[in-house]
């Protein structure tokens, strides 16, 4: 933030009117008169929706409903706050779980009661000092202008500003955001050099990772977690590089010893399901999948597919019963979210296929496939494989190899769903068939591009786009496909003159690439592009 203190736009949450009013009145003695207030994280998520607070003092405990770390999630998740939003959490309790679980998420300062005037005054007049130099990269990162958010991360570097390492770090997520690994690597190595920092040292472990160096990434996400167990993304991280590594069993141990020191994230509980159900660990998984649904009731996290799990944790322990109740709570839970209930219908074809209801288990899976046919291609990579596997489980071989090839198609270049894929096929004992496939899909996309960037090449611009409109049609969640058309339209319009018709077209496909990639590196040179040829017309 950049306005002074007693300008400052404030939101108080807490669940007793009392504290509100405590701190309504404390605030106000700092000279603040712009004060909203919530008595409820579902208040506090609708004040946080509709304006732009300067300052957040959030209790963690809120009573029934979302607690405050959830509130911070969801409001970052979502982003209702930037990074120039000062978040204070307040709370009485001290344990470890909560203490752990708040800290995760970030909050600028915290707060134990009781609290006075001369301390939340100090703490937060630190707070408008270092927020000072964030305002305009916030402002470019709404914009979704990464670029720019870049342009001002180095010029506030370069003027000297008070938090350069939270600069630098802000830096460093955006150019990984934007796939500029080389540029990251060089960034994290530059702060490394001083000294060990926890982030740098992950940044550099997880571009070890998408390279898919994973010797290297393993070994730098130990050396984190030996310098500072507490660091849970090095955790979180290490466990994802030794499951790629194949060594199941490790990654379990390593995300079993996170969430005893932080057992409240949802995502990593989910993590931990997950591993120990393909390691045969039912106990420990369904113990993961429970906890996840607990924690994640109010949470932006909370995800069809942790019911899905525990119900097929529940039909690996011969306890069909109990996995249709949680497949009937995960039916409540998302009424009305077609592909929540395309996973719930996916696990349920599992769950009758294990019972001998073959009858029961091909209706599921029907219905779950008519769901698809409705969706079109808002269909998820997660749901997708879902129904994948389950299709692998009842036979349906072609069908499954089907929506595999489609994921592979749509996200040739990324390796980390290359490497879900990978999985499915394993899980069902087709890992040669699996690799065979992905090869083929994957070149089949590439020969498509590499055809449309020769025509472009030579100028044959309208052929290039009659080939590619064909391959979009096909792939309409293919990011690099979609901008290679959108890239011959605009190469077409500058050669044959601009008109309404392929302007639209061409700027249709730039939503939808925003909407796939808000960070894609090409979109806004393509936006240039498309607003220079409107003014010609």
């Amino acid at each position: 933030m950049t306005v002074p203190l007693k300008q400052a736009q404030i939101l108080i949450i807490d669940d007793f009117q009392g504290m509100r009013t405590m701190l309504r009145d404390i605030v106000k003695a700092m000279g603040v008169t712009k004060i909203d207030t919530a008595n409820s994280g579902k208040e506090a998520i609708s004040q946080l929706r509709t304006n732009k607070y300067d300052i957040v003092i959030c209790d963690y405990n809120l009573g029934p409903g979302q607690n405050g770390q959830q509130v911070l999630e969801e409001s970052k998740l979502l982003k209702y706050i930037g990074v120039s939003t000062i978040w204070v959490m307040v709370t009485a309790e001290k344990t470890v779980d909560m203490v752990m679980g708040a800290a995760e998420v970030k909050p600028d300062d915290y707060l134990l009661k009781p609290i006075n005037q001369s301390l939340l005054e100090s703490r937060l007049e630190k707070q408008i000092v270092r927020k000072q130099s964030l305002r305009g990269i916030e402002t470019a990162i709404n914009a979704q202008d990464y670029l720019a958010a870049l342009a001002e991360c180095d010029q506030q570097l370069k003027a000297q500003a008070l938090n350069p390492q939270e600069i630098l770090r802000i830096k460093s997520d955006l150019l990984m955001t934007l796939g500029e690994h080389d540029a990251a690597k060089t960034l994290f190595e530059s702060v490394l050099a001083s000294r060990s920092v926890p982030w740098a040292k992950t940044g550099l472990g997880k571009i070890h990772f998408q390279t898919g160096d994973y010797d290297s990434a393993k070994e730098i996400f130990r050396q984190v977690l030996e310098e500072n167990r507490m660091y849970m993304e090095a955790s979180d991280w290490l466990a994802k590089t030794l499951n790629s590594l194949g060594e199941g069993d490790k990654a379990q141990q390593v995300l079993m010893d996170a969430v005893k020191l932080s057992p409240n994230s949802s995502v990593r509980q989910r993590s931990l399901g997950e591993i120990a159900y393909k390691n045969g660990s039912l106990d420990v998984a369904k113990a993961a999948f429970e906890k996840t649904i607990k924690i994640s009731e109010f949470s932006p996290h909370k995800n069809p597919a942790a019911y899905a799990g525990l119900a097929k944790v529940f039909s690996a322990q011969d306890s069909p019963d109990e996995a249709l109740k949680v497949l009937q709570r995960s039916k409540k839970e998302f009424k009305g979210n077609p592909e929540a209930s395309i996973q719930t219908a996916a696990a349920e074809s599992a769950v009758y296929k294990k019972m001998g209801q073959m009858e029961k288990a091909e209706t599921a899976m029907a219905d779950a496939e008519a769901l698809m046919s409705t969706m079109s291609s808002q269909i998820s990579n997660e749901a997708s494989m879902a129904m994948a596997a389950s299709l692998f489980e009842l036979g349906h071989k072609e069908k499954a190899f089907g929506l595999l090839r489609d994921i592979v198609k749509n996200n040739h270049e990324s390796a980390e769903i290359l490497r879900q894929v990978e999985a499915v096929f394993e899980g069902a004992q087709l890992g040669g068939e699996g690799q065979a496939v992905l090869n083929e899909s994957r070149q089949e996309v590439i020969n498509i591009n590499n055809q449309g960037v020769m025509l472009a090449k030579k100028g044959e611009f309208q052929e290039g786009v009659a080939l590619l409109r064909g391959a979009v049609k096909d792939l309409p969640n293919s990011e690099v496909i979609i901008m290679n058309l959108c890239g011959l339209l605009i190469g077409l319009m500058s050669k044959e003159g601009p008109n309404d018709l392929l302007l639209r077209e061409a700027t249709e496909l730039l939503e939808c690439v925003r909407r796939l990639n808000p960070a894609n590196k090409k979109s806004q040179m393509y936006a240039s592009a498309l607003a220079r040829l409107e003014r010609a017309k």
